[in-house]
């Protein structure tokens, strides 16, 4: 009985020095979330998401790198959709537009290039992260191209040749 009440004793010490410890102590300021920047320098990825070097291409320019980066990791699609939401205009970019929850996209704008981020969750454990930075089209006042120099239909035969496939085809074909 003895020994019964010496272990209670214990048991009741540890508790309770354990609870005053935990209520004492200041948890302080929430860890933030690790990220990196890969090839565009002015777009972080958490840490979580591994690069998918064989289903990324990037193309440098005179006017800076664009192309398309994957990315495969454990993390919610609604973090990381979170993730970008938050840390992008920081960077300098510009919110257009985004889609929710299916499937999460994301479409920034920054001087002369347009982001578009692609967040899926694979049924097999693991979400996609796909990272486009293309250049910017250029505005609805300045056409690609002038009225009169229209390309070509393929499709259109020449009347000059005076030809085309209805006119070689006969009955007896």
């Amino acid at each position: 009985m003895r020994h019964f009440n010496l272990l209670l004793l214990a048991l009741l010490l540890s508790t309770l020095g354990c609870a005053t410890l935990t209520d004492s102590e200041d948890p302080g300021p929430a860890p933030t979330q690790q990220s990196f920047f890969y090839d565009f320098n002015d777009i972080r990825i958490p840490e979580e998401m591994e690069i998918q070097p064989n289903r990324s291409i990037i193309t440098p320019t005179e006017s800076g790198k664009f192309g398309t980066m994957m990315f495969r990791g454990r993390a919610e699609p609604i973090s990381l959709f979170d993730f970008f939401f938050n840390t992008m205009p920081k960077d300098g970019w510009s919110l257009v537009t985004y889609q929710k929850y299916q499937r999460y996209n994301l479409v920034f704008t920054k001087e002369n290039r347009v982001c578009m981020i692609t967040i899926e969750e694979s049924p097999i454990w693991y979400t996609w992260l796909e990272v486009k930075v293309t250049p910017k089209a250029p505005s609805a006042s300045t056409p690609a191209y002038s009225i009169g120099s229209q390309p070509a239909d393929p499709y259109q035969s020449d009347p000059s040749s005076g030809s085309s496939f209805e006119s070689e085809r006969t009955l007896s074909q």
